[in-house]
């Protein structure tokens, strides 16, 4: 059998050339499976390879940390840390600090818990100290606490906030001392109680800063014992206001200074016996004024007001004992005795110039002159005397017993009494007056009609020489007057309340509800 296939020098029949592909290029053969396989196989080993390296580094630093030092000597030297954290060791330059021990440990260990906990912890000691320095006045300790945190990274705004508060108690350490230097030369040089510049006023400023600042204590005690010691020499001496005056001194400045209580009792007991003897006085002086002896009276209140010129009850009492000597004026001159009523006028100008009472018997003084101007001398008339009596008659059945001057019942009756002073029809209009001024009184008091009481009352006093008969009607009408000034102190109608009180104090200068009425109209604003 012939073998049909071309050599290679022999040329391709045509049956050949139709066996070729000439029009697609000839494909790359594919790769084989298993060279694919092969560089997944690498990929997975590389992998594997890099993670035994990066465990073989940690095995082998874990292994050289214990081999440096062993597990038990590490936690022997976070219980150290931990320890020296407790006593408030943050840190120390030989490497026992707190701070130092746990950085030892995570030197070795950077993963270790506890020393990361205990350097957290550290930091945050770090800030209590700075502020604990802060508040004891520690700058130096508050600033190297500040310092140590702020390196451990430490929150900004606990930093900034201790930041702001140190400046500003530095600030406060340079006044303080310069207050103190000039305290201790006022002090010195004897300027004690000098505003502003004085030594107690420069220790009391720095207390103020730093209430706990030792010298500034030790200088201020020195100074008001000083004081305590002048107030024992004012004692000495009788002037028991200048005493008080220094004790309440020491009061305002230190009220727990150890030598006040022993001054205050030695005080209290003189103010105490003074009092009493003052309550004594005054007692002893209303009872002379209620009595009529207004010049005994006024000078118990005098010798009161020589020891204390701010005494209110002895000013009060002789403002009132004044008012009765111008009513006694008064009342002497309706009977024209004008040289008594001259020399009662002068003793009241003395006691108490401002009165309005003084005024109103110098105004009845007057018409009384003006009066006894028009009557005619004794014995003559008797027409004019009978005019007068019957006059006098009219007005009293009126109710005009006192006013108006000159038409009143008393003026025409003192004019008839000038006239015949012994004359039967003038002796029975004066009891006629007399009956039926207490009659008046007693009406309108019954009725509550006061001002009118109080005009009826004036009728009657016209007729005593002194008025002093006439107490017990005096304090009835006073009561009257101060339950009216009650009632209108609940109705908040303060000025009529303030007049009735004026009106029961003019009437009675001595009755004990005077104060209370007073002391509830000063607190409602009246």
């Amino acid at each position: 059998m012939t073998d049909r296939r071309p050599g290679p020098d022999t040329t391709p029949s045509l049956g050949a050339l139709d066996q070729l592909d000439l029009v697609r290029p000839r494909r790359a053969a594919p790769e084989p499976p298993r060279r694919r396989g092969g560089l997944v196989w690498g990929l997975v080993l590389l992998v594997l390879a890099v993670i035994a390296a990066v465990w073989m580094l940690g095995h082998w630093r874990e292994t050289l940390g214990e081999r440096l030092m062993p597990a038990s000597d590490i936690n022997r030297q976070v219980e150290a840390a931990q320890q020296a954290l407790a006593r408030g060791e943050l840190t120390a330059p030989d490497g026992s600090g707190a701070r130092e021990r746990f950085q030892a440990v995570l030197a070795l260990d950077p993963d270790h818990p506890a020393a990361r906990a205990g350097l957290s912890a550290v930091r945050d000691a770090a800030l209590a100290q700075a502020r604990a320095a802060l508040d004891a006045g520690d700058f130096a300790t508050a600033r190297t606490r500040l310092d140590m945190a702020r390196a451990m990274a430490a929150p900004a705004a606990d930093l900034s906030l201790l930041e702001l508060d140190l400046q500003r108690l530095e600030s406060t350490g340079a006044d303080v001392a310069d207050k103190l230097e000039r305290a201790r030369a006022a002090h010195a040089a004897g300027q004690l109680e000098q505003v502003p510049d004085g030594a107690l006023a420069l220790y009391s400023d720095v207390l103020r800063l730093q209430p706990d600042n030792a010298l500034a204590l030790d200088g201020r005690r020195d100074i008001l014992s000083g004081l305590l010691r002048d107030a024992d020499a004012a004692l000495a001496r009788g002037d028991v206001a200048a005493a008080q005056a220094l004790v309440a001194r020491v009061i305002e400045t230190d009220p727990s200074h150890l030598e006040l209580p022993a001054r205050q009792a030695r005080l209290g007991e003189l103010l105490s016996q003074r009092q009493r003897a003052t309550e004594q006085v005054l007692g002893r002086a209303a009872q002379a004024q209620r009595a009529g002896r207004l010049e005994d009276a006024a000078a118990d209140y005098l010798s009161l007001l020589a020891d204390d010129p701010a005494a209110v009850e002895a000013r009060q009492g002789l403002d009132d004992t004044a008012a009765a000597m111008a009513a006694r004026a008064g009342r002497e001159a309706a009977d024209f005795d004008f040289d008594a009523a001259e020399a009662s006028l002068r003793l009241a100008r003395q006691w108490a110039p401002q009165s309005p009472a003084i005024a109103a018997a110098e105004t009845r003084l007057a018409q009384s002159r003006a009066a006894r101007e028009q009557v005619p001398a004794r014995g003559q008339d008797p027409a004019r005397l009978r005019r007068l009596i019957e006059g006098a008659q009219a007005a009293m059945r009126r109710g005009d017993l006192i006013d108006p001057p000159g038409d009143s019942a008393w003026d025409q009756l003192r004019a008839a009494a000038a006239i015949a002073p012994d004359d039967a029809q003038v002796r029975a209009a004066m009891g006629e007056y007399d009956r039926r001024a207490r009659a008046c009184f007693e009406d309108e008091l019954a009725g509550n009609r006061l001002a009118r009481a109080q005009a009826c009352l004036d009728a009657r006093a016209v007729r005593e020489r002194g008025g002093d008969g006439l107490s017990g009607d005096r304090r009835r009408l006073a009561d009257r007057w101060l339950a009216f000034a009650e009632e209108r102190l609940g109705a908040n109608e303060l000025a009529l309340a303030r007049r009735a009180l004026d009106s029961a104090q003019a009437l009675d200068p001595t009755h004990p509800g005077l104060a209370v009425i007073a002391e509830r109209l000063r607190r409602a604003g009246g």
